[in-house]
C-alpha cells in the first residue's frame, strides 16, 4: 500500500482493466446485422457436407492392396507370423462373377447331363 491507503497498480494492470472494461461495454449487433449473420449461419449450415469423400484415389488403391490382420494393416513380421492374413477386396466384383459363371456352367452341365 502506499502514502495515503492507495495501492499501487503496475501501468500493465492498468491497461488490462481498460481492455476488459472496453469489451464490456461492446455493442452488439444492431437489429439488421444480427439478422444478416444468422441468415449467414444458416445458409452455411444447410451447406455442410458430411459424405465421405476420397481426396486421394492413388493412397485409396495403396491402402486396398495392403495385407489386413481383423481390418488393421499388418506388418511384415506379423504376415510371416500368420500366413491367413486377410487380403483386402480387390476383384471381389470379379469373384462374384466368376462364381456366378461356374455356377451356370455346373447348371447348363446337368441340365445337359439329366436331358
Amino acid at each position: 500500500m502506499g502514502q495515503n491507503g492507495k495501492r499501487w497498480e503496475s501501468p500493465l494492470a492498468s491497461e488490462s482493466s481498460m481492455i476488459i472494461e472496453a469489451m464490456n461495454r461492446a455493442c452488439p449487433y444492431n437489429p439488421e446485422e444480427k439478422k444478416e449473420r444468422i441468415e449467414r449461419y444458416r445458409t452455411k449450415r444447410n451447406q455442410r457436407n458430411f459424405t465421405k469423400k476420397i481426396k486421394y484415389a492413388c493412397r485409396k488403391t495403396l491402402a486396398d492392396s495392403r495385407p489386413r490382420i481383423r481390418g488393421r494393416f499388418a506388418r511384415n513380421d506379423e504376415i510371416e507370423k500368420n500366413p491367413q492374413v486377410q487380403w483386402s477386396h480387390i476383384g471381389v466384383e470379379e469373384d462374384d462373377e466368376d462364381e456366378e459363371n461356374w455356377i451356370n456352367y455346373l447348371e447348363s452341365i446337368s441340365g445337359n447331363l439329366l436331358s
